[in-house]
């Protein structure tokens, strides 16, 4: 690898480029009632080789050729910290090496809140990795058993207090809409979660796979899940949340794969490619109608000037904020100006 791949003027603060490495359903002790690694990740459940593991990175690396923001190596599927301790070692030892070059930033993996050990966080600290990111799912207990998840609310306390303690970043995952799952409980959820002050948290609805336990259920009408509609009013009142307490929020609904939109993939649920879209489009439509009722005057024409990149999130799919206001407020016009004085996710309107 060159020099001109190292990474070089690092802005922390920037979204890293991820390389990402798929371990599906390694690790895992339990088999959740939602779980298909397959059809989430869209590879196989089969172990990497090392060397596959080198050439993937390798090959990831080449699309870019020169970093201004961190460039980190993930480990995704399954859990981590439940592989067999010399294959753990093996993975990041070929990860840590790019790190050593100088080409990667650092090392994420995702795992389960009751995999996690002082003996494994010494060995993720020795191999250079910087973020870990656990699958909390629910801080109910009453919800994770009836997920099957094995394991409880305060696993994942104990857990998020012994990475902190480590000087990782902590990334948390919540799945809203889970069997015994309400408004309620998924709400103290992001309050719970909130508490531990993660430095960033992942929101992904609950949707029903093929060939899942959850399916199951759904076939037998004892679980319903969430509509798309609910399922993006209470990530958007999550967001709200965790926005307020300055965590961020790094991804919303599941990423679109080949397996999970394919006739083996999702079969109900809240389930869209642009979920996250979805969200802050509803975040959007919040702050234009507040601006619109503080208006003092009756309007029939507004202009609303926006970020250039937030211009999609306030017009909403296919103009549907647009048209939402025109019929609340019976206007006859609505201008959409890009500004670059308004700061992102601000709005303003004339």
């Amino acid at each position: 690898m060159g020099s001109a791949n190292r990474v070089k003027s690092l802005n922390q603060n920037a979204k890293p480029f991820i390389v990402p490495v798929f371990i599906p359903h390694q690790g895992c002790p339990h088999r959740c009632v939602f779980c298909d690694q397959r059809s989430v990740t869209g590879r196989a459940a089969l172990s990497p080789s090392v060397e596959d593991v080198k050439k993937g990175i390798e090959s990831f690396l080449g699309y870019r050729r020169e970093y201004h923001y961190p460039v980190e190596i993930a480990f995704y599927g399954g859990t981590f910290c439940g592989l067999a301790h010399d294959y753990q070692e093996a993975l990041l030892g070929t990860a840590a090496r790019f790190v050593h070059r100088g080409v990667v930033h650092g090392i994420r993996l995702s795992t389960r809140p009751d995999t996690i050990n002082r003996q494994e966080l010494d060995l993720l600290k020795e191999q250079s990795v910087t973020t870990v990111e656990l699958g909390a799912q629910s801080m109910n207990d009453r919800v994770l058993s009836a997920s099957n998840r094995g394991h409880t609310a305060s696993d994942t306390v104990k857990a998020v207090r012994l990475v902190k303690d480590y000087g990782f970043k902590v990334g948390l995952q919540i799945m809203p809409g889970l069997p015994c799952d309400t408004e309620e409980t998924m709400l103290d959820t992001g309050k719970k979660i909130a508490l531990l002050r993660p430095d960033m948290v992942r929101i992904y609805p609950t949707v029903v796979l093929k060939n899942t336990r959850l399916a199951r259920l759904f076939e037998q009408g004892a679980y319903i899940p969430l509509t798309l509609e609910q399922a993006v009013m209470i990530t958007k009142k999550l967001l709200y949340l965790f926005d307020g307490c300055g965590i961020c929020v790094i991804r919303m609904g599941l990423q679109s794969t080949e397996s999970l939109s394919g006739p083996e993939g999702v079969i109900s649920g809240p389930f869209h490619p642009s979920f996250g879209h979805l969200v802050r489009s509803a975040v959007f439509l919040d702050k234009a109608v507040g601006l619109m009722k503080n208006m003092k005057a009756t309007r029939r024409r507004i202009t609303f000037r926006v970020f250039p990149s937030d211009i999609s999130r306030l017009r909403g799919l296919k103009n549907s904020n647009m048209e939402n206001l025109m019929n609340r407020f019976g206007l006859t016009d609505i201008r959409v100006t890009p500004d670059t004085a308004i700061p992102k996710d601000g709005l303003a309107c004339e």
